[in-house]
């Protein structure tokens, strides 16, 4: 569980479908070219500095035990009227090929909550209130891993953290959308499309085996604490000055 968890998100070969380039939304491009997908026009990219301070938050939130780097970020123009949200948060994770046998049977969920929320008190600063992963799926004809976690934070009401993780030939490309709760179902049809229109390059896309059948080890426990450590830091970073 700790290998799997270290590596902590999950990456697409298969027919995913993009949504037409249109008025309303432009093509991006993350992994050296590697990786394309669709975002809505107005959404610009976040400061490399900004991302950075993610970085760090994520590692003060778990005392070291997790850095979760974020190469790639993405919001609305308008975005900083609210915190800097909704956003999305992009991690190049090259681990190491792993098998999708990992994921490909999947614990119940209350089962997985239940590791979720036992990795809960090593990552909450006084500002996180709770922490609950709300549900948790694998697509294996794309081979994408969906999460989606909820963070009760406190003075800022709840916001939702949604996962697409892609397997690729040398480990995760990540996808995370965070948004307030009352705009949920919006950001998840905006995430659906985003996630569908992903294109991986034939040099990262993932080739599977007949191996990868069986499984490994899990890594939700990682996922819990990023998700945790991403919320820190959208709540904070303002009120430091980031």
């Amino acid at each position: 569980m700790v290998k799997a968890a270290s590596i902590l998100a999950v990456a697409s070969l298969a027919a995913v479908t993009a949504f037409a380039v249109g008025p309303a939304t432009r093509a991006a491009t993350v992994y050296d070219g590697l990786a394309t997908f669709e975002l809505p026009k107005d959404w610009v990219e976040i400061p490399p500095q900004e991302l950075e301070d993610a970085t760090m938050w994520a590692a003060e939130a778990t005392a070291g035990r997790l850095v979760e780097i974020y190469q790639y970020g993405f919001r609305p123009v308008r975005a900083n009227v609210d915190h800097g949200l909704p956003q999305l948060m992009i991690q190049v994770r090259e681990s190491g090929r792993v098998r999708w046998g990992q994921v490909r049977k999947l614990p119940p969920l209350e089962t997985l909550k239940e590791n979720a929320q036992a990795a809960f008190p090593v990552a909450v600063p006084p500002i996180i209130v709770g922490l609950e992963l709300v549900d948790v799926t694998f697509d294996k004809d794309r081979f994408v891993l969906r999460m989606e976690h909820r963070l009760d934070l406190r003075l800022r009401g709840e916001v939702r953290v949604l996962t697409a993780a892609f397997l690729t030939e040398r480990g995760w490309l990540v996808f995370h959308l965070s948004d307030r709760q009352i705009r949920i179902d919006a950001a998840r049809q905006l995430f659906d499309k985003i996630v569908d229109s992903v294109r991986l390059d034939p040099a990262i896309a993932y080739d599977p085996r007949l191996s990868d059948r069986w499984p490994g080890l899990p890594f939700f426990i990682a996922a819990a604490l990023t998700a945790a450590a991403l919320a820190v830091w959208l709540a904070t970073r303002r009120r430091t000055g980031s």
